[in-house]
């Protein structure tokens, strides 16, 4: 039998000439059997006829190894395709039918030997022994599986996005593949109780063996709000390390004074609890209560950083550009920015026009393949996202605007209509959005590539530099002016919002973490140019050199392991004894930082723990954020059942979901971002793309919704449940 994968089925494998063998264990036709296997009974050795290898066993780990079925001491054939998988199913599964029907109650009564019960049980018994994948069904039998599934979801009105869950799959899976007949599920209070228990227990063990790490690699403290509608308010806290990220808990703030010390006291409960020896940084929001807690905590903790989260302050960066606010200090820049905030106007009314008029919605619908999307006003770049969305559906809208059946002037929006005509046909608007898109791409790259729980603490200054240079060329060229000679007041503009919102936060441990990777003193960066200007070591560079020795000074209070560190540290810096070896001097940039630490640090032995730690830690706290859905739940367990169950609870659910994104079918397959993607669903089967937080570090995430929105005209982009909310003041500025 020819599969579509080229391989044969071969009928006449085996020399086998025992028919009744054959006929009972039908599997043997397709290996080659050799010699008896030692041991005697019935083992023999074969030889596979897929994957040519030889093997000893009896027919069950023939079975068991052409069936694909695992753990039973033989290797499943990786030979074996879908579709002859499904034939040798097909084969054994006749087999079984034609056992059952010789023992059935009608081939006893006609057989004309008697058959005593006690080998009757026997047979029975060996039948049930063996195990049965049932992969491939019968359609009638698949659909009455299916529909006694489409019963639980309606009947409780899960989410249909539960059908994507690892879990859940896992589970039909598992209870598929098992020989465990009569399987009930569990009950109420073993799911309450037991199990629940049974799984933090097995969590807390995981964990245990990453803790164990932190002592060498350090750890961040991770810190977000969390604020609904209704005011409901969590204040929830992550521990994230090379070895990934874990919840560690979430405190129900509503109702109470949210102040800095309320959350330095929270704060100070992690650390304690995670081991303040292992803590490297807390990263937060940019929030002013945040800096004024970490203050607090300095005093008890000098050797814990706060660090504000990149993402955040290049959104709030961002945010000031495109709508930019007006005071007599800047008044001039606010009318060289002046022309972003009318396009950011333009676009937002534009989305509403055509979003609230059912009309001009209607007959958008005709051209458009993919909707005008509601952006939520999430933190992340929503000024560009939604000038992107425009972008992307400019043919639809201008389509739109010329089809002559659209009578504009029969709404009742008679100015908005005009108004909104009058930009999709201006081409000279398109060029001015072209234009803000261009010159922010830079910003938002860099948000991107930093919107992750990575190790990225050491390549923070370096992105933020780089990311200044791009943006100026980007405007120079634009203005057909040279950055050497010329000058630019909207570049002088743009960038000096930047900077002062840079400068606001507290950036000594980026340039620790920067001074301490081998890169930047390597011969290929120190070649290379950084803008205008040649690039520097470390150590060379004054603003970095002043930071470093700020946080030496905090994080060794000892004067002798003072000098000691500043001591290794100058020799790395000149690349002195004993980081003089050729290959030390060669390696500084062809291999991870990490790495070379390890390879060429022990003589160094105080810089190199150091150095191991920083060039561990993230440095954004948008991880810790993510769908403000799972928030909401959280909180009706905890206000249901305000118990030591519910935490457990929430223990369990969040770090299920996260330790589900690290393995590689998070990002691919049936269950890709299960998570993020349809959070909820209605039972018109109608998904809820939740956007909301939408991370700007998953580039497959945003047009693989696009695109499922071009399938489905049904699906719709709806605000999210929360919104991302900081401790006190959301943007509010650090003084």
């Amino acid at each position: 039998m020819d599969t579509p994968s080229g391989q044969n089925i071969s009928m006449t494998g085996s020399s086998d000439q025992d028919g009744s063998t054959v006929t009972e264990a039908p599997l043997w036709r397709h290996v080659v059997k050799l010699d008896k296997a030692p041991g005697g009974g019935g083992n023999r050795s074969f030889r596979c006829n897929f994957c040519n290898t030889v093997y000893n066993g009896s027919y069950s780990r023939v079975k068991a190894h052409l069936l694909k079925i695992k753990g039973q001491g033989i290797r499943i054939c990786s030979k074996v395709d879908y579709e002859s998988l499904k034939s040798l199913h097909k084969e054994h599964a006749s087999s079984d039918q034609k056992k059952l029907v010789s023992t059935s109650p009608s081939s006893v009564y006609e057989s004309p030997l008697p058959i005593s019960s006690h080998s009757m049980q026997l047979k029975k018994r060996k039948m049930e022994d063996e195990e049965i994948q049932p992969a491939v069904f019968d359609s009638a039998t698949r659909d009455e599986l299916d529909k006694k599934a489409a019963k639980l979801f309606y009947s409780s009105a899960l989410p249909f996005n539960l059908s994507r869950s690892p879990y859940w799959r896992d589970f039909i899976t598992s209870v598929a593949n098992s020989n465990c007949k009569g399987y009930s599920p569990p009950s109420y209070d073993q799911l309450r109780f037991n199990l629940l228990k049974d799984e933090k227990t097995r969590i807390e063990r995981m964990l245990d063996k990453v803790k164990s790490s932190w002592d060498q690699t350090g750890v961040s403290i991770l810190c977000d709000g969390w604020t609904d509608r209704n005011q409901r308010s969590l204040v929830n806290f992550m521990a994230v390390s090379l070895n990934g990220q874990f919840f560690l808990k979430a405190v129900d703030a509503s109702g109470k004074e949210e102040d800095s010390k309320f959350l330095s006291q929270l704060l100070a409960e992690v650390i304690n609890q995670v081991g303040p020896s292992r803590v490297v940084q807390i990263i937060t929001d940019n929030a002013s209560v945040c800096k004024a807690a970490s203050l607090t905590l300095e005093a008890t903790y000098p050797h814990v950083f706060w660090t504000p989260c990149v993402v955040h302050t290049l959104n709030l960066g961002l945010k000031n550009i495109c709508s930019p606010e007006y005071s007599i200090e800047n008044a001039r820049r606010y009318e060289v920015l002046k022309w972003i905030s009318d396009i950011d106007s333009d676009l937002k009314n534009i989305r509403d026009f055509i979003i609230g008029n059912e009309y001009s919605s209607s007959f958008y619908n005709k051209y458009g393949q993919l909707r005008l999307l509601k952006v939520p006003e999430t933190r992340f770049a929503t000024t560009i996202v939604l000038a992107k969305r425009v972008k992307e559906v400019r043919d639809a809208l201008v389509k739109l605007v010329f089809d002559t059946d659209w009578e504009i002037y029969s709404t009742s929006d008679r100015e908005k209509a005009q108004i909104f005509c009058t930009r999709i046909k201006d081409d000279s608007w398109w060029g001015r959005v072209d234009y803000l898109l261009e010159f922010t791409e830079p910003i938002v790259n860099m948000m991107g590539i930093a919107d992750t729980n990575e190790a990225i603490l050491h390549r923070v200054w370096e992105m933020w530099g780089l990311m200044l240079v791009q943006v100026q060329s980007v405007i120079f060229k634009n203005e057909k002016k040279d950055t050497l000679v010329d000058n630019s007041e909207f570049c002088n503009a743009v960038l000096s919002v930047l900077v002062e919102r840079w400068d606001k936060n507290d950036t000594a441990l980026l340039c620790l973490a920067y001074s301490l990777n081998p890169k930047y003193y390597s011969h290929t960066w120190l070649k290379g140019e950084w803008g205008t200007r040649q690039c520097l070591a470390p150590h060379q560079d004054q603003e970095i050199s002043d930071k470093r020795i700020l946080c030496l000074r905090r994080l060794y209070d000892n004067p002798y392991l003072l000098r000691q560190i500043q001591n290794e540290f100058g020799k790395f810096a000149t690349g002195s004894a004993p980081f003089d070896q050729m290959e030390a001097l060669q390696l500084r940039d062809d291999i991870d930082p990490i790495s070379w630490w390890a390879n060429f640090g022990s003589g160094t032995p105080l810089l190199q723990s150091l150095a191991l730690r920083l060039l561990s830690q993230p440095a954004s706290s948008s991880c810790c954020g993510r769908n403000w859905k799972t928030y909401s739940m959280i909180y009706d367990i905890k206000s249901k059942s305000p118990s030591a169950r519910s935490e457990d609870v929430v223990y369990v659910h969040s770090n299920l979901r996260l330790m589900s994104r690290r393995t590689e079918d998070y990002t691919k397959g049936a269950t890709k971002f299960w998570d993020i993607v349809g959070e909820d669903s209605d039972l018109e089967g109608q998904p809820e793309l939740d956007l909301a937080n939408l991370s700007l570090d998953d580039p497959v995430l945003e047009p693989m919704i696009f695109d499922e929105e071009e399938q489905d005209e049904g699906i719709e982009m709806l605000n999210p449940i929360g919104t991302s909310g900081s401790f006190i003041g959301g943007d509010e500025e650090t003084d």
